[in-house]
């Protein structure tokens, strides 16, 4: 190009057209650059944008405060989603037990809600959570191209978290070894309390969980009927041998279906609930022991 100039322009002329070629590549370049910056800005999602998809797809996430007697179970059970999304909806939380006046936030549906990272993309929050694109850019009302800053709130419809808190994970990882042996309400948890027929204070050394008369107990694990019996205080009553030194107890049924030496299965039907014993309605007392010594079965059941 140099040479062309040379040979067909003068020296004034050469400088003049030289100027004018750098001006237009300085211009082209600006052009350029802000082109760029309009499609980055344009592709950039809001919390606000993503606001108007769950709008649109009929999303909501209700904030709900924690009444006397509530935990996650029964919360999740009221909204008619799985502890899960509650864990998913809440992705701070470090305690599996609620707290008297605590606010969490509960969605309409199952899912998760996800805070992009750094350099996160719709892609590779799929691949995360092992759902395809769409399933995330319908819902959030993103762009196959859409970028994503750090903190934004995605909704994951249909799955269960992948990303928990340091505490969750450890409580998590009691989850699965027992099953709920009912369901119910849980109306009294385990610790200290005042007995409802006798007054005095003492420990509960399980949790009571709401039942009609006659509901269907089943085994919380896989084990040997060790005990069955009737007593004064949780009236009829099995207990279960289990792996790794835990058993568990079933009182205040109404009726024993098994018997000592028996070996039931997880979920299996061992009794009906019922009222006998000490209380003041239906419902069943339930234990888990680890060598002999009470846990706390919330820590256990989903």
């Amino acid at each position: 190009m140099n040479q062309l100039l040379q040979k067909f322009l003068s020296p004034e002329m050469r400088v003049k057209t030289i100027t004018a070629l750098s001006i237009i590549l300085i211009c082209a370049v600006l052009a350029g650059a802000q082109i760029n910056r309009w499609i980055i800005q344009s592709r950039t999602v809001t919390q606000a944008q993503i606001a108007e998809g769950w709008k649109i797809a009929g999303l909501e996430l209700t904030e709900h405060t924690i009444q006397q007697k509530e935990n996650f179970w029964n919360v999740s059970r009221k909204y008619k989603v799985d502890i899960d999304t509650i864990l998913g909806a809440n992705p701070g939380l470090t305690k599996l037990h609620a707290e008297l006046g605590q606010t969490i936030r509960v969605p309409n549906r199952k899912g998760v809600v996800h805070r992009s990272g750094e350099q996160e993309s719709v892609q590779t929050i799929a691949t995360l959570y092992k759902v395809p694109s769409e399933t995330i850019t319908s819902i959030n009302n993103l762009g196959p191209k859409s970028i994503l800053m750090p903190g934004l709130e995605l909704f994951i419809p249909g799955v269960k978290p992948v990303i928990l808190t340091a505490e969750i994970t450890e409580q998590c990882s009691l989850r699965g070894m027992f099953c709920s042996p009912l369901l119910g309400r849980v109306t009294s948890n385990m610790g200290m309390r005042r007995h409802p027929t006798g007054g005095f204070r003492g420990k509960h050394t399980g949790i009571d969980i709401a039942a009609r008369e006659g509901t269907s107990i089943t085994a919380a694990a896989t084990g040997t009927v060790v005990q069955t019996g009737d007593s004064d205080y949780i009236g009829k009553f099995i207990i279960i041998k289990h792996e790794n030194s835990y058993t568990t107890i079933y009182g205040h049924c109404s009726k024993i279906l098994t018997k000592p030496g028996k070996t039931v299965k997880k979920g299996q039907i061992i009794a009906k609930s019922g009222h006998t014993g000490r209380v003041t309605g239906p419902h069943l007392h339930f234990e888990i022991r680890k060598n002999n010594v009470p846990q706390d079965p919330l820590k256990y059941l989903w």
